[in-house]
């Protein structure tokens, strides 16, 4: 072996000694960070708590739902169980809760909107209702007080809250409510009733002046469209307390009765 090689083996041994020795430093600073995490982590408790999404419910409300302490150790809180604990509630279709260190737990909520309220046919307590049919409680909340009813509901006992209503009268309001949300808010809001009754078409009512809208059933959007042209047309800027009743359940035309003369045909407004 000359001098040469002895030399490179010198060298090899020294920079491979010098490769371990940085290895060691670098895992032992790492187990170092490591530990000094978990204590910090240890140490962190729940300062407050954040909530996103809610209009229905109140911030309290859902807080009270959470169970989450103040004080409590910060990975120590069950993120699942706190969801499923919010999500038991009625107005709530999903949620996220997250940790947003150092004290912070954040709470984000996706409530379902309410479309209408569900009153029996024998009058009574009145449920809401979403644009899937899911049924909810009644709630005091503001957002409530300008929905739409949907009466003559049969067997409003047989419909259970926190699951689908099972009419189909029931559904088909729902549709004609969502056709009016979809066309314009001003037109669902100028609706203040659905009348139902089964095997018979639907009524509906105006919020300002009570007039009967004769609607029927089926094509939904497409005589929400038409009843939303000749609305604006004819009654925004009108006076409708002449009007007996409107009918949009004929192709392309809106008849009006009045009260003094016989029915009339007003064509589309396009």
């Amino acid at each position: 072996m000359n001098e040469n090689e002895n030399v490179e083996r010198h060298a090899e041994r020294h920079h491979g000694k010098r490769v371990y020795l940085a290895f060691s430093c670098l895992s032992l600073v790492a187990v170092i960070l490591w530990l000094g995490t978990m204590q910090w982590k240890d140490h962190l408790t729940v300062s407050g708590i954040i909530v996103e999404g809610e209009r229905i419910l109140t911030k309290d409300e859902i807080v009270k739902l959470s169970q989450i302490s103040l004080r409590t150790k910060m990975y120590d809180v069950d993120l699942s169980g706190i969801q499923s604990n919010i999500e038991k509630n009625h107005f709530v279709k999903n949620v996220a809760v997250t940790r947003d260190a150092p004290g912070v737990i954040m709470i984000a909520v996706v409530e379902r909107t309410p479309i209408a309220l569900l009153l029996g046919s024998g009058g009574g307590e009145m449920l809401s209702v979403d644009d899937e049919g899911y049924v909810m409680p009644h709630s005091s909340s503001q957002s409530m007080f300008d929905l739409p009813i949907i009466s003559g509901v049969d067997s409003l006992g047989a419909v259970a809250v926190g699951q689908r209503a099972p009419q189909p009268d029931v559904l088909g309001a729902i549709e004609v409510l969502a056709a009016a949300q979809k066309v314009s808010n001003e037109l669902f809001h100028m609706i203040s009733e659905v009348r139902i009754h089964t095997g018979h078409d639907m009524v509906l009512y105006s919020a300002d002046t009570g007039v009967p809208i004769l609607f029927g059933r089926g094509d939904a959007v497409k005589k929400m469209v038409k009843l939303d042209a000749f609305w604006k047309k004819f009654i925004t800027e009108g006076d409708a307390q002449g009007i007996r009743y409107i009918d949009v359940r004929f192709d392309d035309q809106v008849v009006v009765s009045s009260r003094s003369v016989d029915p009339q045909t007003v064509k589309k407004s396009s």
